[in-house]
Parts: C-alpha cells; sequence; structure tokens
C-alpha cells in the first residue's frame, strides 16, 4: 500500500521556501497564513469524512462464486483501496500545505506541529492493520 503523490513535493518545496531552506523565498501576512491554514484544517476534516466510509468501498460483495466473479471482487476491492489511498494522499498533502502557509507566515511552531500532523497521518494509515 502506497499514497499517489497529490502534490506533496510541491508542498514541500513550498515550506522550504518559507522557511528560507529552498531556492526561492515565500512569505505570507500571519492572518493570511492563518485563514490559509484554517481552509487546510477545514479541507482535512472533510476528507475525514470521506474516509469514514471507507469499509463501504472496499467491501465487495454480491459477484457469483466463479473466477471472474472473484476477479471482479478484487478488482472492485483494489479500486477501493487506491480511492482510500489517494483521500489519504490528500489530508496529507492539505496538511503540509498548511505547514508551508503557517512557516510562510512565522508561526514555525505550529508549522512544526502540522508537518507533525502529516507525518503521523500517514504512518498510522501505512502502518499493517
Amino acid at each position: 500500500m502506497a499514497v499517489p503523490d497529490t502534490g506533496q513535493h510541491m508542498a514541500r518545496q513550498l515550506y522550504a521556501a518559507a522557511t528560507g531552506t529552498g531556492d526561492k523565498q515565500f512569505e505570507l501576512a500571519e492572518d493570511v497564513a492563518q485563514n490559509l491554514a484554517a481552509a487546510c484544517d477545514k479541507l482535512v476534516e472533510d476528507l475525514q469524512k470521506a474516509m469514514a466510509t471507507g469499509h463501504l468501498v472496499t467491501s465487495v460483495t454480491g459477484f457469483p462464486d466463479l473466477p471472474t466473479g472473484h476477479d471482479l471482487t478484487q478488482g472492485f476491492r483494489d479500486k477501493g483501496s487506491r480511492y482510500l489511498d489517494t483521500v489519504t494522499a490528500f489530508q496529507e498533502t492539505a496538511l503540509l500545505y498548511k505547514a508551508a502557509y503557517l512557516a510562510a507566515g512565522k508561526k514555525f511552531e505550529d508549522a512544526d506541529a502540522a508537518n507533525k500532523a502529516a507525518l503521523a497521518l500517514i504512518t498510522q494509515y501505512l502502518e499493517p492493520q
């Protein structure tokens, strides 16, 4: 199981620019950074709601007990798993952008917390169940 790149790389580059470790500089007014961070929190919350019904997209039934039915069941389970991987990746990306925005607004402790939240989210998701 692996999550796709849904912009995580770009978010990390933006963070590097906001912390002065990248090739470019990125700064935001504190209130703008806070507003963008709040939008990221809302997105993560909405995506978490989409994850809450994840069992519905991976629990596939109704195909006949034949080789083609087994293949169809597995194929739809795989699609459901890819959906959950993608939603998780979007959550990680939103948290990484939140960190970048907060760093650009010079809110480094909050930015560090957002980075840690992204790492915790992805670690928890990728741990074997």
